[in-house]
């Protein structure tokens, strides 16, 4: 344990190491954006799984290092987005992504469309413990049971906290609304037994003022929003009443070992016309 009274200290103190992990054959295969509008399946559903979509995905984006697809029908756009790497993954859940419509097709759009998931209580957030997931060993059921276990555990803290959406550019909606809300948004994100990590979002096309009538192309965003220094496993710090850091206490051993870019938002963009039958 090493303690650092303040925050000259403690970068002075943390050394990045970079990301230089290979990519699957599946990424290297896919294209940094997604390049074509697609219709949705009639099975999708938003449940944190890409099962309708055989977990293959339209693009790999390398700045943000996750897969995603963006669909359509004729009532809803669908993204959704699965990290493997455990960084990535942690970065997801303690700073939540946030995806952008901006529907005049320009990147800076006054009335653009901000819809962001998970948002958590910072009393409550869920500590997921990736590190130690059991590893599934073929024709073993023991392993398997083990996985299963483990993953049913990590998605019941998922679904117990993350109650709540972040919604702005939508006059009709509160800031912040209800996962269970019935004003066009759905989202889900779960992981599977390998701990994979899927996210899906589904949004009314009529709440954003778009239609499959219209072949007009739009700006998209997603953005993996930064980590809070506060928020990065490995690092506990202790503050005042009114804000001021006491001290700051760093775990090495529970760090993530390649934990660069963790703390920083990286995105991306993107252009979509909206698929007709």
């Amino acid at each position: 344990m090493i303690r650092y009274i303040n925050t000259i200290q403690l970068f002075a103190g943390l050394t990045l190491i970079l990301l230089t992990g290979h990519l699957s054959a599946d990424a290297q295969k896919l294209p940094n954006i997604q390049q074509s509008k697609l219709r949705a399946p009639s099975t999708v559903k938003i449940d944190g799984k890409a099962t309708e979509w055989n977990n293959q995905f339209q693009a790999y984006n390398r700045a943000t290092d996750v897969f995603y697809t963006l669909s359509n029908d004729d009532n809803n756009l669908y993204l959704t987005i699965q990290a493997t790497d455990q960084d990535i993954i942690n970065k997801i859940i303690n700073g939540r992504i946030s995806f952008t419509i901006n529907k005049s097709g320009k990147k800076s759009d006054a009335d653009a469309v901000v819809i962001s998931y998970p948002i958590f209580d910072r009393k409550n957030k869920p500590v997921i413990n990736l590190r130690d997931k059991p590893k599934i060993v073929p024709g073993s059921a023991i392993s398997l049971k083990k996985a299963d276990s483990f993953m049913y555990v990590n998605n019941k803290q998922m679904t117990d906290r993350a109650k709540m959406i972040k919604v702005t550019g939508v006059k009709a909606l509160d800031t912040l609304i209800s996962v269970y809300n019935e004003d066009g948004i759905k989202v889900a994100a779960l992981f599977d037994n390998k701990m994979v990590y899927t996210w899906e979002m589904a949004v009314a096309l009529k709440l954003v003022d778009l239609s499959v009538n219209d072949a007009t192309k739009f700006s998209y965003n997603v953005r993996l929003n930064g980590i809070a220094m506060d928020d990065v496993p490995g690092i506990n710090i202790t503050r005042a009443p009114n804000g001021t850091i006491l001290s700051i206490d760093i775990h090495k051993d529970q760090m993530a070992p390649n934990s660069q870019g963790t703390t920083s938002a990286t995105d991306f963009w993107g252009e979509y016309t909206l698929a007709k039958k």
